[in-house]
């Protein structure tokens, strides 16, 4: 009786938890389908003459899909533009497809966004946009394009030759820098200063700086000439250097930038002459400068010559702002590492001859390694051509041997068997004729 009695609570305890499970799975189901994945959502329009926001469409940017509705169905709009200015986006423009929607919400059929309203040379689509109530980009890639970005980080939109600018920005007071509308940032630098150490000036550092303000600017770069073993200007993502004679003007592309790289001299009296010295970074609109930025540079008063501190004037000031610098300002290691490996060889010159001896130690084991890793590979590619191809083909000759050693041993017995014969009737002629006499 207990035993079925046990029995009998298992199965109920089966039957309950099976319910428990079809009714949290239902419920999961009606979360999904009453509340789907969130997509950010923005409204974006313009300015009238008052400065009072007008809005114009709704941005809603999901994972594979980005819909551009008009705020006021009725509204008809000439010529509506989208700018790409993501790398990602203008990489797999033949993988877009854009979607009309009329009036009545019914979505048309699909068509390739770099067709004959996309060019390629802008990364620009125009189109009308009169009778239909919004429009969708689709995304048929593998990878989800929109995915974790927003309107700004996509592409730029314009009707006519207005270009919208978010909800968002109209309450921002007076800005820097502000290049015409919405919430545009002209350069964004990773520093505010640099500061050379112990830690930091046989390695250098690197200053970053990123063209945040959705089109092609125009940058100008000034470094002290003074102090510095090496100083280049290097284009994100490209990794190529702009040459020096172009540091005055340059073009830098939307979502990109560049980094600047500096490695001060090992002397102290050229570190002496290097702290108080600014980087001077220009932004141009034009022929006018719209923007300057200066970062300082700073030395450490345990790198400077002793006597320069005693000569020079304002040096006791200047000790004493750089002879404590916090945590913050030193560079992570990561840049000390980027900025050795792009060093000159007038940077690997300057290092101590233990170093150079070891580095070329560590190289030279290196290749030896790779000499034995090379004849291991080679030893064993010749294994493997000896048993799959050699060892065939030896076998048919030892076969071929075996068969004319047979073929000669068999006529050598063919030759002694008929000698004999002919010997045995030699001798029975040669029986038979003294008889006959």
């Amino acid at each position: 009786m207990f035993m079925r009695g046990s029995t009998t609570q298992t199965r109920l305890k089966r039957l309950y938890n099976l319910r428990l499970g079809g009714r949290l799975f239902f419920l999961f189901f009606l979360v999904a389908v009453l509340f789907p994945s969130e997509a950010a959502c923005e409204t974006l329009g313009i300015k009238d003459p008052n400065g009072n926001f007008v809005p114009k469409v709704t941005v809603t940017v999901g994972n594979k899909e980005v819909e551009i509705k008009k705020t006021d169905p009725q509204a008809s709009f000439t010529s509506i533009s989208l700018t790409l200015k993501n790398h990602k986006l203008i990489q797999n423009v033949t993988l877009l497809e854009i979607q009309w929607v009329n009036a009545n919400n019914e979505p048309g059929q699909p068509l390739p966004f770099a067709g004959p309203l996309y060019n390629r040379g802008t990364r620009v689509f125009q189109a009308p946009m009169t009778k239909s109530l919004s429009l969708k980009l689709l995304d048929k890639t593998k990878v989800s394009l929109f995915a974790g970005k927003s309107v700004a980080d996509l592409f730029t939109i314009s009707i006519g030759d207005q270009p919208l600018i978010s909800s968002e920005a109209v309450p921002e007071k007076e800005r820097t820098v502000q290049l015409g509308t919405g919430r545009d940032i002209s350069i964004n630098v990773d520093k505010a200063s640099i500061v050379f150490n112990e830690n930091n000036f046989k390695k250098g550092e690197i200053l970053n700086v990123d063209n945040r303000s959705g089109s092609d600017q125009v940058l100008g770069v000034e470094l002290p000439e003074k102090g510095l073993l090496y100083y280049q200007v290097i284009r994100k993502p490209e990794q190529t250097k702009i040459p020096r004679e172009n540091w005055d003007r340059f073009t830098v592309a939307s979502d990109s930038g560049i980094f600047i790289v500096l490695i001060p001299e090992a002397d102290p009296a050229q570190l002496s002459q290097l702290d108080g010295k600014e980087i001077v970074i220009k932004v141009f609109q034009g022929n006018k400068i719209r923007e300057t930025r200066k970062i300082p540079i700073k030395t450490s008063s345990d790198l400077r010559a002793p006597g320069k501190e005693s000569g020079e004037q304002g040096e006791s000031l200047r000790g004493e702002e750089t002879s404590g610098p916090s945590k913050s300002e030193v560079g992570p290691p990561r840049t000390a590492e980027a900025i050795e490996a792009s060093a000159p060889p007038a940077r690997r010159e300057a290092t101590s001859p233990a170093e150079t001896a070891q580095t070329n130690r560590q190289r030279g084991g290196l290749w030896l390694w790779i000499a034995q890793i090379f004849n291991l590979v080679l030893l064993a590619g010749l294994a493997v051509y000896a048993i799959f191809f050699m060892l065939p083909k030896i076998q048919v000759l030892e076969d071929r041997l075996a068969k004319n050693e047979m073929f000669i041993h068999g006529s050598r017995e063919a030759i002694r068997e008929e000698l004999d014969q002919i010997k045995a009737e030699i001798l029975r002629q040669c029986q038979k004729d003294p008889t006959q006499e």
